[in-house]
């Protein structure tokens, strides 16, 4: 299943990725030298975690002998994951005036639960789609490990109550980088000849670490009660893609694979002001 990102989500990201730099670029100046709150805390998330892998087969090296020499084979599968996170963070948060407004630098480690599972249907001419220079059928996971995350938030006091006293609403973005595990599972034909008996076959995995670096965007709700508050939030992480290079040297044939995650969560967390 192809996942679709319109044009005009991809604008809409971007223009809050600048609105809130612009605010918080431009109201820096009149944060005053005093007066600011240090902040630590604990959080806890639901995530809905989604996948995009895409895998090639190119056969296009002239040594290459399958029956599809010259030719480059892709195929792709999404998965989607429903999932939690929990962490610590800590952070600093400075009134800019008396009307409410207020702005927060924030770091923060989450730990991740669940693993999202997907399936690639193949690609060839054979019945099975497991010959020499197709795209071999797979099971594969994405699992992920923990994260760090840097973010600024901008927000102001809900009339009648004010920022330290009541609730306040904000926009946040920032910077997540991810550590995550792939792992695949294939059985397929490594011969020039077809393969047609089951021991014909090889059966192998292959699978690597690597990490993912992402945009978070969003928004939430804080209310305060003496030196502790609650807030809920929601953030929306689109990571970068990352690529890896698989080699068959024997055969003349590498497979380009392309992970491409993206999360949807929504969490509450308890903070620590003193």
């Amino acid at each position: 299943m192809e996942r679709e990102c319109p044009v005009q989500v991809t604008r809409t990201l971007f223009g809050l990725r600048c609105l809130m730099v612009w605010f918080c670029i431009g109201t820096a100046a009149s944060v005053p030298l005093q007066g600011g709150d240090i902040y630590v805390g604990a959080s806890a998330y639901a995530d809905r975690l989604n996948v995009l892998y895409k895998k090639v087969i190119d056969n296009t090296n002239p040594q290459n002998l399958s029956a599809y020499q010259g030719q480059r084979l892709e195929d792709e599968a999404s998965a989607a994951k429903f999932a939690y996170s929990y962490g610590f963070l800590a952070g600093y948060k400075v009134p800019l005036s008396v009307t409410g407004l207020y702005v927060a630098l924030e770091g923060d480690m989450l730990r991740h639960r669940g693993v999202a599972s997907g399936g690639l249907g193949g690609v060839g001419a054979s019945a099975g789609r497991n010959q020499l220079g197709e795209v071999w059928p797979e099971n594969w996971t994405l699992e992920r490990n923990r994260s760090f995350g840097l973010t600024a938030r901008a927000g102001a006091g809900i009339p009648f109550f004010g920022t330290w006293l009541g609730p306040s609403i904000y926009g946040l973005i920032g910077l997540r980088r991810l550590g995550a595990g792939f792992e695949s599972r294939y059985s397929g034909c490594l011969t020039e000849t077809t393969c047609t008996e089951p021991e014909d076959f090889v059966s192998g995995s292959q699978g690597f670490r690597d990490t993912f670096n992402g945009w978070t965007v969003g928004g939430g709700v804080e209310t305060k009660a003496g030196a502790f508050s609650i807030r809920a939030e929601l953030r929306i992480t689109d990571y970068s893609a990352v690529e890896r290079v698989i080699r068959f040297d024997e055969q003349f044939v590498s497979s380009p694979l392309n992970l491409d995650p993206d999360s949807i969560t929504l969490g509450i967390g308890l903070l620590w002001y003193f």
